[in-house]
């Protein structure tokens, strides 16, 4: 298992047992680091041969679980087709964001 930390967010890659102990330690011992791990703001990903496996080690956990993505420092890592609809979001809302401030040029240039 591996794990890599930026400022307050860390993140594994493992086996799910090695992932399941990687959790399960942050969750005693990071309080006494300043870490408090917070379930609703993790997310477990995996391919979708290991969803009922996931589910049933991480049960109760309060973690959501996927096999599709999830954005991860402003990036995002996940399936194919989940990468391309989020950069298509990201170019989207940028486009948007030009448009309006090309607007505002218009009166106040």
């Amino acid at each position: 298992m591996k794990q890599v930390w930026y400022t307050d967010d860390s993140f594994a890659v493992g086996s799910l047992a090695g992932v399941k102990k990687w959790w399960e330690y942050l969750q005693v011992n990071g309080p006494d680091f300043g870490y408090c791990p917070k379930p609703a703001k993790t997310i477990l990903i995996k391919d979708n041969s290991q969803m009922q496996a996931a589910q049933k080690i991480f049960k109760g956990d309060g973690i959501k679980i996927t096999d599709q993505g999830e954005r991860l420092l402003g990036s995002v890592i996940g399936t194919k087709s989940f990468r391309e609809q989020y950069i298509k979001n990201k170019v989207e809302s940028w486009v948007k964001d030009l448009q309006s401030l090309s607007n505002n040029a218009q009166d106040d240039p």
